[in-house]
């Protein structure tokens, strides 16, 4: 029997959302930044209860609103998808820039109504990939750092985080488990600061009056994805439509005051690190917190802004304790026990051929009409599956089914990677991994 610690014990009742000035944990260290010194006020946002939002962030009495939309929506109640665009303008960037316009092509053909974040540079060629009014490109900032939440932030990713990156440690080059030093660079950790923004700021232009809501990397739809019967890179993922019932599945458990996100498969080697673990109160070991990737999340208009606002009230709160706040990974984690029931999360879990892709389940698939309407991925608090067990969580985790039922292959499989992930194995086998380590075991005990 699990007897939970002091720390946990502070989670077991904290079943309401905490307001933003009282984060459940709080740092030594005030910060003299808060989201409502650079975030936007929008005159008559779309929807009452999005304006009564806004009066009561900003503390004003001023509560107008529009209730019809600039432009129709695609279909009554379709989900808007929200993604940012901002190319490094590095020598040799890690990536050359007609591959990410691959991907964000890839965007536009899925034909959902899509708000996109980009400079105005890229401006006029993104347009030309969708000529319908659903393809809303927004170019207000020329460049990453003009966007509010990272006009104060140039010279901290520039200098102080990299200096914070550098005095991680808890690593075994031996076995591989250290910081990627991708995490090292100002331009991404800017890029991944937007996405807050974005959401933020999607939420409160709403030309479509949508209700529902997708923040989805274009990052998802790379190279690495699915081919289809034809041979088409994502071909059967971008001509599926998203299911509305899938969307306000999981708005039912986040409701108006969080989002549902993707989450990392936890190994013995860098996963599974609950409340007790020294990565909470060492900032040195800051770095093994990580459980989330954030390349997608889903929400309300009211539960993204609740979201939006934590995450960058959480990185205002580590700047100012001297913690490595420069990507989402190690961010996220915090906004999830500072602020229970603002994440919840879609855990791991491998797919079927021809899904099968790097992360296993690109978040739109889990939203989309393949696999038909009983394949569901199951959605839970992660309080109660990572961070505290016993904890009992304000409503009640939901089961996968369809290609997201868990069975004893699925189990086996997932045994087999957190091995292979946690062993000399993975490098052992280093050239052939791909091969070894991923298709050929999918194949074999997913029974395809």
């Amino acid at each position: 029997m699990h007897s939970p610690s002091p720390r946990e014990r502070i989670l077991e009742h904290k079943l309401d959302i905490v307001p933003l000035e009282e984060p459940l944990f709080a740092w030594p260290q005030s910060s003299t930044q808060t989201p409502k010194n650079y975030l936007l006020y929008y005159h008559r946002p779309f929807g009452r209860a999005v304006a009564e939002w806004q009066a009561q962030f900003f503390g004003l009495q001023k509560v107008e609103y529009r209730t019809e939309p600039e432009i129709s929506p695609i279909s009554p109640g379709a989900p808007t998808l929200v993604a940012i665009f901002y190319p490094d303008g590095d020598a040799n960037p890690r990536r050359p820039l007609h591959l990410y316009l691959e991907r964000i092509q890839r965007l536009a053909r899925m034909g959902e109504q899509t708000i996109l974040y980009a400079p105005p540079s890229l401006a006029p060629t993104l347009r030309l990939m969708r000529t319908d009014p659903h393809w809303y490109i927004v170019d207000d900032y020329t460049t990453i750092w003009d966007i509010p939440n990272n006009t104060y932030q140039a010279h901290n990713f520039t200098y102080a985080q990299p200096a914070l990156f550098h005095q991680f440690d808890g690593h075994s080059k031996v076995w591989g488990w250290y910081p990627d030093t991708t995490r090292d660079h100002a331009h991404r950790s800017a890029s991944y600061n937007a996405k807050a923004f974005a959401s933020y700021d999607a939420v409160m232009r709403n030309p479509f009056g949508s209700e529902t809501w997708m923040y989805v990397d274009a990052g998802i739809l790379d190279q690495v994805g699915p081919f289809d019967a034809d041979g088409e890179l994502w071909g059967d993922v971008i001509r599926a439509s998203l299911s509305s019932e899938k969307f306000a599945r999981s708005i039912s458990i986040s409701g108006d005051s969080g989002i549902v996100i993707g989450e990392y498969m936890q190994s013995p080697a860098y996963g599974a690190k609950d409340i007790n673990h020294a990565c909470w109160t060492d900032p040195r070991k800051g770095w093994l917190c990580h459980t989330f990737i954030a390349h997608a999340y889903t929400g309300s208009s009211l539960g993204m802004l609740n979201y939006s606002v934590r995450f960058m009230q959480t990185v205002d709160d580590m700047d100012a304790n001297a913690c490595y706040s420069a990507r989402e990974e190690f961010v996220i984690p915090w906004v999830a026990i500072r602020y229970p029931n603002t994440v919840f999360s879609i855990p791991w879990l491998p797919v079927p051929a021809p899904l099968w892709c790097k992360w296993q389940y690109p978040i739109k698939v889990c939203y989309a009409d393949i696999g038909g309407h009983e394949s569901v991925p199951p959605i839970v608090d992660p309080i109660s599956t990572i961070f505290c067990p016993g904890y009992t969580p304000r409503k009640p985790n939901l089961p996968g089914g369809g290609i997201y039922q868990r069975t004893w292959r699925t189990d086996a499989y997932t045994l087999f990677r957190q091995y292979y992930y946690s062993s000399g194995l993975r490098w052992l086998t280093k050239e052939y991994r791909d091969y070894f380590g991923q298709n050929r075991v999918t194949d074999l005990l997913l029974g395809l």
